[in-house]
């Protein structure tokens, strides 16, 4: 059964001489992608953000990964890499307000529910090291993702989550996610200055089938322009080491994401302690811990997250 969700409200778009179904359909998709780029983008990991001039609230967690392979030419410009995410994302109202709809409650988001969304994605790439300092990247992932409207309970939090999958009803979707990237970086006296320009465009099928995945539109984009900067070892121990690393991000939504949100860009400001272990424990690089804040004229939010790079 589909969800005909007024997510996040209403969704003022208009389709033409399309049909109320296709109308629907399109307007479920978009704020489907809307989930995706929210619960899967970079500069919005594990958090919390308030959409303020929808009055919603999302609760996310979030956990990305690339790994680069070795490369397979000779003189080591060229590299396949793998890319993927878990998410899980919780999003309600933050105060009660008044909808006129004829579709039951069950099926649409009120200050007294919730919609809960839980992504796994998997994809692959090529990168392309430049002799002037560019990478060049360009990649598809593919992310599976369920959907589903449940009870908002009075001690509700992210650990009812793994329940609640299991005994909701949810939606499935399959989005597709394209990236293409661009990332200057040098030294200069230890330091690792860097800037990037990225573009990634989403496009969901729900209550996917094998006819609907040969036909492909951008529902949503997003293109992303930052700068940052890691310095060099500031603390060492035993082989190991401290650095910091602060960054700037700007975002700009492209496509129907915009009418679901109502806001079109929105930056991010963080900074990042690394702990480089060297080959204790052999299986990681550095550890991280990350702080950020994100703000637009409709989004306002913070990110605290944990992490590792992976060294094999």
């Amino acid at each position: 059964m589909r969800i005909w969700l007024t997510l996040l409200l209403s969704l003022g778009i208009s389709y033409g001489a399309d049909t109320p179904e296709d109308i629907a359909t399109r307007a479920y998709q978009a704020n489907i992608n809307a989930l995706m780029v929210f619960t899967s983008q970079e500069g919005l990991s594990s958090g919390y953000y308030r959409f303020t001039n929808i009055g919603a609230e999302m609760n996310v967690a979030h956990l990305p990964f690339i790994y680069h392979l070795s490369p397979f030419s000779d003189d080591e410009k060229i590299n396949f890499f793998v890319v993927g995410n878990v998410g899980y994302s919780r999003t309600s109202l933050y105060e009660p307000i008044d909808v006129e709809t004829d579709r039951s409650n069950s099926e649409r988001l009120e200050y007294d529910n919730k919609l809960q969304t839980y992504t796994g994605g998997l994809g692959f790439g090529l990168r392309y090291r430049t002799d002037y300092g560019i990478d060049i990247l360009a990649g598809l992932e593919f992310i599976y993702s369920r959907t589903g409207i449940t009870l908002r309970e009075p001690d509700d939090d992210i650990g009812d989550a793994i329940v609640d999958f299991f005994n909701g009803k949810f939606n499935n979707n399959l989005t597709y996610k394209l990236l293409t990237q661009l990332e200057y970086h040098k030294q200069y006296k230890g330091y690792r200055p860097y800037a990037k320009l990225s573009h990634k465009r989403y496009e969901t099928k729900a209550g996917f089938n094998f006819e609907e995945l040969t036909s492909f539109s951008t529902q949503a984009s997003v293109t992303s322009l930052g700068t940052g900067v890691e310095t060099p070892a500031l603390y060492t121990h035993d082989n190991m080491s401290l650095t910091l690393e602060g960054y700037l991000y700007a975002h700009y939504l492209g496509g129907d994401i915009v009418d679901v949100v109502e806001f079109k860009a929105y930056s991010t400001v963080g900074a990042v302690a690394y702990w480089y272990t060297k080959n204790n424990p052999d299986w990681a690089e550095r550890f991280f811990l990350e702080v950020s804040t994100v703000n637009s004229g409709g989004l306002e939010g913070y990110n605290l997250g944990i992490g590792f790079t992976v060294d094999f």
